[in-house]
């Protein structure tokens, strides 16, 4: 049995008509016609209704097609794989990333990484709202909460939950806080376009708590609300991915600590491995590796 005999059957029903195969293929529509004839004969079945208005499979072709393309597929991977892998690894990776995540993290996982591998490139988009993948062609992104397309694979790298903090600058113009009601009379750094009430959550004893708090600035980036942290403007509840490094160099306290916020995960976000190059499993990784055994930012 000639296996191109086969790949030719297959393309004439994803096309839907000889000439169709023809042009994928680049292939004289006699050549075609005779292939597939002689595939039938091989068989000693039936596998097309041809006629001039058009072109359908019977049942006895209907089931090899299905059976063939599975198989010519699964053929197709392999070669890829070990054509890749007798390669160095190369191409271009898209990666989607929160720009405070990527500052503190990505970026310096992407470095590491592209001098590793000099012949492969990266494009970063950081922005910070959803970002279709499959729209805007993206091999990867970093995201947290839950994953709205069921068909990507969400592999999870790290616990999220945010923190309640300040600079000891500004802890000294206030009073104690010592529960989440004090958080009602200190200015707070709002998140978001509108300085009108906020709710920050808090957990203790699996009793949920509610603080209304209100402030002075407000603003839509992560990064401005931890920078106006450090200068003592206010306090801030914000992802401790973000600010553990300022709690280790005493730029920022970390308040109610006896209280615990509601959790989420972080999660790596990629397509099936059915379209993942060799580049794009060695970015994964890379990854895995520097948040393994735990996240750097967990406490």
């Amino acid at each position: 049995m000639d296996l191109n005999d086969i790949k030719v059957f297959i393309s004439v029903v994803e096309a839907g008509s000889f000439s169709g195969a023809s042009k994928s293929l680049a292939m004289p529509p006699t050549t075609v016609s005779r292939k597939v004839v002689q595939l039938e004969a091989n068989l000693g079945v039936k596998l097309l209704h041809r006629s001039t208005r058009k072109l359908s499979m019977t049942e006895e072709g209907r089931h090899y097609f299905h059976l063939c393309q599975q198989h010519l597929i699964a053929l197709e991977d392999a070669n890829d794989a070990v054509m890749q892998a007798q390669s160095k690894p190369k191409g271009k990776i898209r990666i989607s990333s929160p720009f405070d995540f990527a500052m503190q993290y990505a970026q310096p996982w992407i470095t590491a990484f592209l001098k590793e591998y000099p012949e492969i490139s990266i494009e970063l988009d950081t922005s910070d709202s959803y970002v279709n993948m499959v729209e805007n062609r993206i091999d990867i992104a970093f995201r947290s909460g839950q994953l709205q397309d069921s068909s990507l694979i969400a592999r999870r790298i790290g616990p999220k939950h945010s923190v309640c903090c300040a600079s000891p600058e500004f802890l000294k113009t206030i009073g104690k806080i010592k529960s989440p009601d004090d958080l009602t009379k200190a200015n707070c750094l709002i998140m978001g376009k509108s300085l009108s009430q906020n709710h920050w959550q808090f957990i203790k004893n699996k009793k949920q708590y509610q603080a209304i708090v209100t402030g002075r600035y407000t603003t839509t980036s992560m990064h401005l609300t931890i920078d106006s942290a450090l200068n003592g403007l206010g306090i801030a509840y914000v992802p401790i991915a973000l600010v553990k490094n300022h709690f280790e160099s005493g730029r920022l306290v970390q308040l109610l600590t006896d209280y615990e916020t509601p959790k989420s995960n972080m999660f790596l976000i990629y397509q099936s491995h059915k379209y993942m190059t060799k580049s794009i499993r060695l970015f994964i990784d890379h990854v895995i590796d520097k948040v393994s055994p735990i996240a750097p930012w967990t406490v």
